[in-house]
């Protein structure tokens, strides 16, 4: 968390307004916090989940815009004079999406340069559909006046579905570069919890059906685009991990949204690879008794 601070407090535009969110940890966070800079607002909540700590920050922020930094996120030197390009040029857009560069060490992020500014402009977030733009939490910006909420319960898949409810709201910027925050790989992250991705793609499918998100009838084409795309990796993950009733779950509740975006590879390769899931199963059972009989044959006679 001390990194992502910083990288706020680093930024060459100032004027910045810094809230943390605890999720209720047991550890000296806000000492921690604390200690880093004493304008920063230190917010605690009992473990509400990520959607409600960034609810909460967003109820007690007082700026234009709003935007949300995860605690092994960073923003790069220059992200908020990005931002501010973007939020002139396009004339103050609802929702403003960066992008991510990956590392794992702080050698990786050190290396990473600023580009020259390019972006595309979408009349709404549903309108960039067609675009596989990949979104997380780290990289919106938004503007105060949009009345969406996160998702308060532990699931994966909140980002979309906060963006799916902003849906029509006038003016989405999807900053293509430079890179506007380092999204940071390891295995404990949340993102990695098959359990709440599942969950997650429920809740997009479920809101959905419900009639949830706006855009009504006329839009229902680039929602399904965005959800199923969403939906299409955890499922074939499940059958990696031999979760087959999940994966055919999440099949058949998006099976004619599929047909009718044509998505005929999808349609065609997921039940097959769930029939032959078991076989493969079955292969890597004999795999590794081979294995295990060849290491015995060499263990030395005492």
């Amino acid at each position: 968390m001390a990194r992502a601070i910083r990288s706020i407090l680093d930024q060459n535009f100032t004027d910045l307004e810094i809230i943390v969110v605890d999720d209720g940890s047991t550890d000296e966070t806000e000492a921690m916090v604390t200690n880093i800079d004493a304008g920063v607002r230190f917010l605690k909540q009992q473990r509400g989940g990520p959607g409600a700590a960034r609810n909460l920050g967003w109820s007690a922020a007082q700026g234009e815009y709003i935007g949300f930094l995860d605690s092994d996120d960073v923003w790069l030197p220059w992200t908020s004079r990005t931002y501010l390009t973007c939020i002139e040029e396009f004339k103050r857009p609802a929702f403003i999406a960066g992008t991510p560069f990956w590392f794992s060490s702080e050698e990786e992020l050190a290396a990473v340069r600023q580009s020259c500014f390019s972006a595309a402009f979408y009349r709404d977030y549903l309108a960039s559909a067609a675009k596989p733009i990949w979104l997380g939490a780290s990289s919106m910006l938004v503007h105060r006046g949009c009345m969406t909420r996160f998702e308060a319960s532990r699931m994966n898949g909140e980002d979309l579905d906060f963006a799916l409810h902003l849906g029509e709201q006038r003016g989405f910027v999807w900053i293509e570069k430079p890179f506007t925050f380092g999204y940071r790989r390891h295995d404990l992250s949340e993102v990695h919890n098959l359990q709440q991705t599942l969950q997650g793609m429920r809740h997009l499918i479920f809101e959905e059906k419900l009639s949830r998100f706006p855009g009504g009838q006329h839009r229902r084409r680039e929602r399904i685009e965005l959800i199923t795309r969403a939906v299409r990796p955890p499922a074939l993950e499940a059958i990696r991990q031999s979760q087959l009733r999940s994966a055919l779950q999440l099949y058949f509740k998006t099976f004619y949204w599929h047909i009718r975006l044509r998505r005929w590879k999808f349609l065609l390769a997921l039940p097959l690879l769930v029939l032959l899931a078991p076989v493969k199963q079955i292969l890597r059972r004999v795999a590794r008794r081979k294995n295990l009989s060849k290491s015995e044959l060499h263990q030395p006679n005492c």
